[in-house]
């Protein structure tokens, strides 16, 4: 069923009213004891990357990434951290190999690629042919280099590597090398041979999901064998069981969708038989691998407002649910009991912590280096609340609270929407759209994780192909109508919606259907469905979610935003970066056009530097400002202004 243009009301039944209603006077501080968390702090904020357990399980070695003002970059230093669990080392490494990918040319070694891109640098002819797409791809444009996944010996010699011999391109002898373009990888556990996803280049592989999954030898001396090839679908996290008898991976089932349900597949090496783990379970793992004695996967796994850690027995199927609140990143099992996650909720970045296998939701702390800032600000929890939205769905959602909070009075609403359109909005960190930098300026901070949100189930998910701008815009609607109806300290006169990505085209939707907003923001929005299918480098999500434009033009233009600009009225902020190839940057120039054609007051902020997302903290900085500065003047609150 597409819905089609036109808005209907359902009465409330069986809602789950959450704390948010009567919030309780001990969940709030003295607010003379904490100061307001700001985009100044946000920046400062030491950030962890590339968290890797050592093989003995008694060291925890991390990127810890800072912004340097006075240098405009982020410095970067390694990291370690004693666990202390009491583990014994198991053996010792003296030679072994690793595995890397890395773009190289074709036939080219990496450091032959690396004179090539040198004198390419250096030629008086700049021009670049193409003969089919990809053409630019995120914030870059494509080039004949390529991923390919390289297997080297390392030695170690007085307590340092050595890298000995030549990097060897284990997918060489491919049939069509150049077909394969390596991603993930995980070696067996005897070192022997190596498992590896890899996207496989067909004609038309911009508008289709076709990663298989590979076995080779590390020496390279045989051919890449497929080992999914009965599967159409995508396929991602190849691991194997410790115990050497088992490869698992996540598979998709559809070509053309990359927002399909991950499935999880079990092989058994020696016989080959697959088997497909708990196949009436809802959830879609993000990732996964084995427990140390092979009898169970640990899986990432999206959870309504929660990216949790879950077990899951191999023998009798199943699940057990390790992690509470928050958003993992990383994980590696200690022991028996214990495992090491790294995860971010709303409160703080991400962080490590060990966390109890036996124990739900028991954890402890193991890094502390934001403390010294995150311990003297405020930092709102996010109240989860339910209530019946389209399809008669149950549709959750999230509440920050206002710094200096005070439920006697009115607080003016921002209403943050989420910028992938199967992603749900988590508890978790986030640089841009941050809710407690909203929340910290005196903003009741409103999510939604509308239809088409990754964290529910496959048809909550599925529901928005071809219905980008119904379902979830009655869900936002609903939502919002929801919360006002259930508190009083919500400002009704006074709300602001902001959105980034699929957000912004939301905000161009919404302005197009209600006038009810003071103001909007929409940061690399989607004006017109038509000009962004031919322009992005996102196809399959193009061709599969809105439609092909000469095949289905009615199915694409129900949902433009394009079409229903003659009904703009709301004062508009509009962003973008100039390397965003995604939604390209005529997008916002359009909207900009459409505003100011129509002479309603909005405002282009530029950034010549930046892409979709804005990873240049100055740029973060100015990006809040101009934000802040827009939604304060028209909602009367006085906000953060960045000093320069």
């Amino acid at each position: 069923m597409k819905f089609q243009g036109f808005y209907f009301s359902i009465p409330f039944i069986g809602l789950v009213l959450a704390d948010f209603t009567d919030p309780k006077h001990f969940d709030f501080p003295d607010w003379d004891s904490v100061e307001k968390f700001t985009p100044d702090h946000l920046v400062k904020m030491k950030n962890m990357n590339g968290a890797v357990v050592s093989p003995n399980k008694s060291k925890l070695v991390y990127s810890q990434c800072v912004y340097e003002n006075t240098k405009a970059k982020m410095g970067c230093n390694l990291r370690f951290i004693d666990l202390n669990q009491g583990y014994e080392s198991a053996y010792n490494l003296t030679q072994f190999d690793i595995a890397f990918t890395t773009p190289v040319f074709k036939g080219m070694s990496p450091e032959e690629s690396s004179t090539e891109s040198k004198r390419i640098a250096q030629s008086p002819y700049t021009g670049v042919s193409y003969d089919k797409l990809f053409l630019r791809n995120k914030d870059t444009w494509v080039t004949s280099k390529k991923t390919q996944l390289f297997t080297v010996d390392v030695n170690i010699v007085d307590n340092s590597l050595e890298i000995s011999g030549t990097p060897i391109n284990v997918v060489r002898k491919y049939t069509g090398e150049w077909e394969l373009e390596p991603t993930s990888y995980s070696f067996s556990p005897d070192g022997k041979n190596i498992l590896f996803t890899a996207r496989i280049r067909e004609p038309d592989e911009i508008w289709i999901t076709s990663n298989g999954v590979f076995s080779v030898s590390v020496d390279g001396s045989g051919s890449p064998i497929l080992i999914n090839s009965d599967y159409r679908g995508s396929a991602s996290s190849p691991v194997y069981s410790p115990d050497g008898k088992y490869i698992a991976w996540l598979q998709k089932a559809r070509k053309r969708y990359e927002s399909d349900k991950n499935k999880i597949v079990l092989m058994d090496i020696e016989t080959g038989k697959r088997k497909r783990l708990a196949p009436s379970w809802v959830r879609s793992p993000l990732s996964m691998k084995f427990s140390d004695d092979s009898s169970k996967l640990y899986l990432r796994v999206p959870c309504e407002t929660d990216i949790a850690l879950i077990s899951l027995d191999l023998k009798n199927e199943d699940f057990k649910r390790i992690t509470d609140v928050g958003s993992v990143n990383y994980f590696e099992e200690l022991g028996p009991d214990s495992i090491l996650v790294t995860m971010a909720t709303s409160k703080h970045p991400e962080t490590a912590f060990v966390a109890s296998t036996t124990e739900y939701g028991k954890i402890t702390q193991v890094n502390f280096e934001n403390s010294e800032v995150l311990d003297k600000v405020w930092l709102s929890h996010a109240d989860t609340f339910w209530f019946i939205g389209a399809l008669n769905d149950r549709v959750q959602g999230m509440i920050f609270y206002p710094y200096g909070f005070n439920p006697s009075k009115k607080y003016p609403i921002a209403l943050l929407i989420h910028d992938e359109p199967h992603k749900s909005s988590r508890d978790d960190w986030e640089h841009r759209l941050n809710a407690n930098i909203f929340a910290n300026q005196g903003y009741l901070v409103l999510i939604i994780n509308f239809h088409g949100s990754d964290s529910y189930n496959k048809d909550f998910t599925d529901s928005i192909v071809s219905n980008w701008g119904s379902y979830p815009y009655y869900d936002l609607m609903e939502g919002l109508d929801f919360v006002l109806e259930s508190v009083k300290y919500a400002d009704s006169e006074n709300v602001v919606a902001l959105g980034t990505s699929y957000g912004g085209y939301m905000v161009n939707w919404i302005n197009g259907h209600t006038d009810r907003f003071k103001a909007l923001v929409t940061h690399s929005g989607i004006f017109d469905l038509n000009s962004f299918y031919y322009s992005t480098d996102k196809l399959i999500l193009a061709e599969y979610d809105i439609g092909i434009p000469w095949n289905e033009k009615e199915a694409v233009e129900v949902f433009n935003p394009e079409q229903f600009i003659r009904y703009w009225k709301t004062p508009t902020l509009v962003i973008h970066g100039e390397f965003d190839y995604r939604i390209p940057i005529t997008q916002s120039i359009s909207t900009f056009t459409a505003l100011q054609r129509q002479n309603i007051e909005s405002r282009f902020l530029y950034f010549p530097n930046d892409s979709n997302e804005i990873s240049n903290m100055n740029s973060l900085l100015q990006w809040y400002s101009e934000v802040l500065g827009w939604i304060g003047k028209h909602t009367d609150v006085d906000v953060w202004k960045l000093k320069v």
